[in-house]
């Protein structure tokens, strides 16, 4: 961590949840250096007190506070907590996820609650807890979504369902806030990790190989955190409504909504992949009128059909 470098969020107070690592720990550094307060929830305290060591020696006001934000009455504890002892909240950072991996057919019930309360839910909790006092402030709410907040991706559906959720809420917010309140929400691709290759290899055991890799296996190089930092801070002072990292899947984007089965294909051939073969038990036969091709949304365009998206 270097210096500060900047006053100008130097009266802000900014609470950044899961802040002890990753982008949320690249995060409480681009706005430390620009003089913020940075008030940091998380579960672990060994990280809190890590990240609070290394801000004092770089002169930052960092403050760590555990807090759990899948429970309500925690998350009023430390809500109540920081306007008394700060009196205001400027920015508030749902920074918090977690993925996983899966085949979307053998894909469980528990596993789509766990991502939802801790993606979705948690994020909900924090902001509507807060709301008041960011309109009252005219702060920011930054939501941190996904690509996938955008569209599927093959094997993370609990995941990609649950940044879909994220995405909706944040337009929500937009549209029936008032003015003053900026609001944002952040759609990175894979952000780099010292992990990145390993964390899924044992739920990606039974799937193909680059389900485990991150991203999925997305095409695209990892994030720099400390970037997708900065980048963010700079989205507060624009009060940018959302951003895309990297921006070339906007692309990919608009044309699925304007058909949702040239998206569809353009996945599979950046994936280099195809959907597989209707499968039919023993004995059965596919059902005929499934099997009638819907030329608006089904059809598989040839190379010549659609430009690729890179």
């Amino acid at each position: 961590m270097s210096a500060t470098v900047s006053t100008g969020w130097g009266d802000r107070v900014v609470l950044i949840t899961g802040g002890t690592a990753g982008l949320g720990r690249s995060l409480v550094g681009s706005f430390a250096r620009r003089g913020a307060r940075v008030i940091v929830w998380a579960r672990d305290p060994d990280r809190l007190a890590d990240l609070e060591a290394e801000a004092r020696a770089a002169g930052w006001q960092v403050e760590g506070v555990r807090v759990d934000i899948t429970d309500e009455s925690s998350v009023e504890r430390a809500k109540q907590q920081l306007l008394a002892r700060y009196g205001r909240l400027d920015v508030l950072i749902n920074n918090v996820g977690k993925s996983t991996r899966c085949d979307v057919a053998s894909s469980t019930l528990a596993q789509y609650r766990d991502l939802m309360e801790v993606n979705f839910f948690a994020l909900v909790r924090c902001t509507l807890s807060l709301a008041d006092e960011l309109i009252r402030r005219g702060g920011h709410v930054v939501n941190i979504g996904s690509l996938a907040s955008k569209t599927a991706w093959p094997f993370v559906a609990p995941y990609a369902t649950s940044k879909f959720a994220v995405a909706a809420f944040t337009q929500q917010l937009r549209l029936e806030t008032p003015r003053a309140l900026h609001v944002m929400l952040v759609c990175p691709g894979p952000i780099r990790r010292t992990d990145g290759g390993t964390r899924y290899r044992t739920e990606s055991r039974e799937l193909p190989a680059e389900a485990g890799k991150p991203g999925a296996g997305a095409p695209m190089k990892g994030l720099d955190p400390d970037r997708l930092a900065e980048a963010i801070v700079r989205g507060c002072e624009r009060r940018s409504p959302e951003l895309i990292l990297p921006r070339w899947p906007r692309l990919l984007f608009a044309l699925g909504q304007l058909s949702a089965g040239l998206g569809d294909w353009m996945i599979h051939r950046l994936k280099g992949t195809r959907r597989p073969d209707r499968r039919v038990a023993d004995g059965a036969t596919a059902d005929p009128i499934a099997t009638i091709p819907d030329h608006a949304s089904t059809k598989e365009p040839s190379d010549e059909d659609a430009a690729s998206p890179v």
